[in-house]
């Protein structure tokens, strides 16, 4: 039960076939994440699991020329953390890191609903969660009961 219900609320301890439709996989190899993802995986495990988040760019820099001139993974990070580098079809209705530290209040009903959707951010949960998510990740496929 752990492994199904920490996969559907915070895409963590998923089998591979949940997730092999992705470009890529943001379990595997997770325990080592530094030395063995690549820039561009650790880019897009950061935009969409909030994952291996430890790239950070001067989104200033070149900006002027951004479409050619960045990598991916920078695109990625800069369209994120400060809404530069974005193509004009990924503009998105909400913002989820504006106002996040005051969510519960300052949120309306449709951002708190897109970001928890889409970024995991803004859910409302049990004060009480049945799992600790965190708790044992780097071995989860051993050691999780199949509820987590």
């Amino acid at each position: 039960e752990k492994k199904s219900w920490c996969c559907t609320r915070y895409n963590r301890g998923c089998e591979l076939s949940v997730v092999t439709s992705q470009p890529y996989d943001c379990h595997a190899g997770f325990s080592n994440w530094r030395a063995g993802w690549s820039r561009p995986k650790k880019a897009w495990c950061c935009v969409h699991y909030h994952v291996a988040c430890e790239a950070t760019y001067d989104c200033d820099a070149g900006y002027s020329n951004w479409h050619v001139g960045w990598s991916d993974a920078k695109k990625a990070w800069c369209c994120v953390h400060t809404h530069r580098g974005c193509h004009e079809a990924t503009s998105l209705p909400y913002d989820c890191n504006a106002g996040f530290a005051n969510w519960q209040v300052g949120w309306s009903a449709g951002k708190k609903a897109f970001c928890c959707v889409h970024y995991r951010r803004g859910c409302h949960h049990a004060t009480s969660a049945p799992y600790d998510c965190s708790a044992g990740y780097s071995n989860w496929q051993a050691g999780w009961s199949q509820p987590k």
